[in-house]
């Protein structure tokens, strides 16, 4: 206790004062009676209530929408997508000129199949060293031994919705 004493006698009257009027500041500061008014926060008018419907008017950000004219019953229109098959080439086997490849479509069943044989819409065009050539409704698509597998296009539906122009 004797040390803040000894710190205390070798200070000034200035130091002393200072500290004083420090303390009495601080003091004032935290009893001031302030009243801090902020303005009200503005609020934006609300919009115009929308009129019935105007969700599925299309198209959705022109000023002259229409009403929605799709044709088709509504499972048809919100029925999933078709998922594509994507084809993953496992081997390929060469037997003199025979040539067949073990493909793998991710319906569960890969098989062995030779040039001009296939599964659903694609059919195996080509069998080279490394890679396979499949066909699939006039496009062509390459899958890769120990490669990118070959995503192909969906199977369209036989009962899809009629196409809407705008």
């Amino acid at each position: 206790m004797r040390a803040p004493l000894g710190i205390l006698a070798a200070s000034g009257w200035r130091l002393r004062a200072a500290f004083g009027l420090a303390g009495l500041a601080v003091v004032g500061v935290q009893s001031w009676p302030v009243a801090i008014d902020a303005p009200p926060p503005r609020v934006p008018p609300a919009p115009a209530a929308p009129a019935e419907g105007s969700a599925l008017r299309r198209p959705l950000f022109d000023p002259s929408r229409q009403a929605w004219t799709a044709a088709g019953s509504r499972d048809l229109i919100l029925r999933p997508d078709p998922v594509p098959p994507v084809l993953v080439l496992r081997g390929i086997r060469r037997d003199g000129a025979a040539a067949r490849a073990f493909i793998d479509d991710g319906s569960g069943d890969p098989a062995w199949l030779a040039p001009g044989e296939g599964r659903g819409d694609w059919r195996i065009v080509a069998i080279g060293a490394d890679r396979v050539t499949v066909t699939q409704r006039g496009r062509l698509f390459e899958a890769v031994f120990l490669g990118e597998p070959a995503t192909l296009r969906p199977t369209p539906f036989a009962d899809r919705p009629v196409d809407v122009h705008p």
